[in-house]
């Protein structure tokens, strides 16, 4: 790779790395009547990233939206940005290996599902182990579960529109 493709793809995460942080900080000022749910529309960039760039860059691109965000808001070290760190790194190194047999089992879709499953249950447990210490918050798996499968589907098909975008704009 010459230097100016690397400066132009360095230039290209670096716009990406600053969506995703954008997106996840305004999703956060977003006032829900669950507390808990949010839809993980930066995660849509993560994914975009992993399928256009491939895994290294997406696993670095999502730590980064992570730590910025949680600087951005004012909760790098709560407990919402352990939560965060959890769900994030986990649903992307999920996502990562079901990447690797995407074009045998899974679409952008599929991927996306499994990361957002794997996100929510990351989540739970981390709140368990480290919050809550009450069995009775794993009842909220089954509600979780469901809610990420929402999610999952609708991200994944944003991210299946946007990789074609970047695809078909040299991005």
């Amino acid at each position: 790779m010459t230097v100016t493709e690397r400066t132009r793809k360095l230039s290209r995460l670096g716009l990406l790395l600053a969506l995703a942080t954008a997106i996840h900080s305004l999703e956060s000022l977003i006032p829900f009547s669950i507390g808990w749910f949010r839809f993980g529309f930066a995660n849509i960039i993560g994914l975009a990233t992993l399928y256009v760039f491939g895994f290294r860059d997406a696993f670095l691109l999502t730590a980064g939206r992570i730590l910025l965000g949680g600087l951005i808001s004012g909760q790098f070290g709560s407990p919402g940005f352990l939560l965060a760190v959890a769900g994030g790194m986990s649903s992307i190194i999920t996502m990562g290996l079901a990447r690797q047999w995407a074009d045998k089992f899974f679409s952008e879709i599929g991927v996306s599902v499994i990361g957002a499953v794997t996100h929510n249950l990351a989540q739970l447990l981390v709140a368990y182990a480290l919050l809550v210490k009450n069995d009775s918050i794993l009842l909220l798996a089954p509600v979780m579960i469901l809610t990420a499968i929402g999610t999952g589907v609708v991200n994944g098909i944003a991210t299946k529109f946007l990789i074609t975008r970047m695809r078909s704009s040299r991005f």
